[in-house]
């Protein structure tokens, strides 16, 4: 399964959104190295959910200097700082992309079929969480991976339209 590399079309503002990553690892107290700038720059440029080999690829086409383990290890850092969120897709390679501004996360979906990732709102199985805390003392954390299923267009009675 091959995702293009899709341009941010739903938040035109790409460069606020650098720009807040920046100011979260500058009001940490971290560097902003060339390398984590521009892995910033290309997940604030995309609507797409991209694993790290395609990430890699998008840097080095922007950013010929960043080299492909340079972009391994400022991934897992801006993930350790909370300036990148990782998702993990059942059976695929874990994808990315900019942790939200003002810290509220947003859930996944991931349709079976085509591999297109959906975001969902962050509260959506909060009920669900509720209720598995009452039940069974299990308490979840479904941010870091995505809802499987099938997506509209993918559907088989779609198909047939």
């Amino acid at each position: 399964m091959t995702v293009q590399h899709r341009v941010r079309e739903s938040q035109p503002d790409s460069s606020g959104a650098v720009a807040r990553a920046i100011a979260t690892l500058r009001s940490g107290g971290h560097r902003i190295t060339a390398a984590r700038r521009a892995v910033i720059e290309v997940l604030a440029s995309t609507s797409d959910h991209p694993s790290a080999d395609q990430l890699c690829g998008w840097v080095s086409e922007r950013y010929p200097a960043v080299h492909r383990a340079t972009v391994y290890r400022t991934l897992d850092r801006l993930t350790e700082l909370g300036v990148v969120t990782h998702v993990h897709i059942g059976g695929a390679a874990t994808t990315y992309h900019l942790a939200d501004s003002g810290g509220s996360d947003h859930l996944h979906a991931n349709c079976r079929v085509c591999g297109r990732i959906i975001d969902l709102p962050a509260d959506l199985l909060d009920p669900i969480g509720r209720q598995l805390a009452r039940d069974s003392g299990f308490h979840l954390d479904a941010a870091h991976v995505a809802l499987s299923g099938t997506c509209d267009g993918c559907l088989p009675d779609r198909q047939a339209d």
